[in-house]
């Protein structure tokens, strides 16, 4: 199942934006190192694509953040030591309005969903997805648009 919503325009000067060459960085806040291992090495392989920035010390997550800009943050909605994703999420949206974040998980809810999108999380996708359906969802969040990507 997928939603998008648009949120920007896609046109430049006439002329409709091609997503697969616009410059982007992700910042990946996941305690699953093999995950975020593939994530990277699949990332590489995109046009475009100028780094994946790893956490490793959530407490200062938001400093890193603030520090690399990067243009999308994929927060695992489960985080390690019982830290709030949405606590962290609030604290992303509200000191770095230029990053976007995406949450990710394992688990879907509409619930999740919901909460998260109405924090300011600019889309939500399913660990479930498959690679290319998450690297296009972190594309069309980097171009303006709101995504909601479940597994099917």
């Amino acid at each position: 199942m997928s939603f998008t919503e648009r949120m920007g325009s896609d046109r430049v000067d006439g002329n409709v934006a091609s997503m697969d060459s616009t410059p982007f960085s992700v910042m990946c806040i996941d305690d699953n190192v093999m995950l975020v291992d593939a994530l990277e090495r699949r990332l590489n392989l995109e046009p475009g694509f100028t780094g994946l920035h790893r956490v490793e010390n959530l407490a200062t997550a938001v400093e890193e953040a603030k520090r690399l800009r990067p243009s999308v943050i994929l927060l695992d909605i489960d985080l390690p030591g019982g830290i709030d994703a949405m606590s962290v999420l609030d604290a992303f949206v509200e000191r770095l309005p230029e990053s976007r974040v995406l949450m990710f998980t394992g688990y879907p809810s509409g619930d999740l969903v919901r909460r998260s999108m109405s924090r300011g999380a600019w889309g939500f996708v399913s660990k479930g997805t498959t690679a290319e359906t998450l690297i296009s969802a972190i594309r069309r969040v980097v171009a303006g648009q709101a995504v909601i990507e479940l597994e099917e």
